[in-house]
């Protein structure tokens, strides 16, 4: 990066002076007021191009070509030409590397996106899970799926109630909702139609899709 800057800083004031010495100072003044400097700045911490750095870029770029006297620099068999084209290679290149790097990295970038949506999807549905549990529970009847109905007696072949879904993350709000429909079903199925859980079951229908309602007029 600092020879594309040196470099077209140097073409520029050539140009403009239409001659083949710069002035070592102006030259400085000129690269470091160079738009493209300031923006680096915070990304690589460098304030300023040194004196030296110059010279040593210049010296890579035009080897034995150049001579310091007073100040003054003087370019030896100088085409500005080719100094434009050079410019153009420099530009070229760092494009390509610029591109290298951001398609080698692309797979770690994706990663990281996909990370954070991910995590910050996760959060959301614990939050909801939780939010919906602490509403249902606030219904009396939701003590009834403090155990899983049917479970202890084989009735039903998986354990589901309020604390194993409580330790559970949803793939989605719809899944939490079935898990806790399915809670109801299984109670309303397995108690003998007319007795008291089996109308307490019923009730808790009503008071699960309040619960439901409520907490879906809050996501919207």
């Amino acid at each position: 990066m600092d020879e594309i800057i040196v470099l077209q800083t140097l073409y520029t004031l050539l140009v403009q002076n239409k001659t083949n010495r710069v002035s070592l100072v102006r030259l400085q003044t000129e690269i470091n007021e160079n738009a493209l400097v300031h923006k680096l700045v915070p990304s690589t911490g460098k304030q300023v191009l040194s004196v030296h750095d110059i010279l040593e870029t210049i010296k890579r770029l035009f080897p034995k070509k150049t001579s310091l006297t007073d100040g003054q620099l003087t370019f030896y068999n100088l085409q500005l030409g080719e100094m434009r084209d050079t410019l153009f290679t420099l530009y070229e290149r760092l494009k390509q590397e610029l591109v290298a790097r951001v398609k080698e990295s692309e797979p770690a970038i994706d990663a990281l996106i996909k990370d954070k949506t991910t995590s910050q999807r996760t959060r959301l549905l614990v939050l909801c899970r939780d939010t919906l549990l602490n509403k249902f529970e606030e219904h009396p009847r939701s003590k009834m799926y403090l155990g899983s109905a049917g479970h202890a007696a084989g009735a039903v072949r998986e354990r589901l109630d309020l604390e194993l879904i409580r330790q559970r993350t949803p793939a989605s709000i719809l899944e939490l909702q079935a898990w806790l429909q399915m809670c109801v079903a299984n109670a309303t199925m397995y108690h003998r139609s007319g007795t008291v859980e089996w109308r307490d079951a019923r009730a808790s229908q009503g008071e699960l899709d309040e619960t439901i309602g409520f907490v879906r007029s809050v996501l919207e």
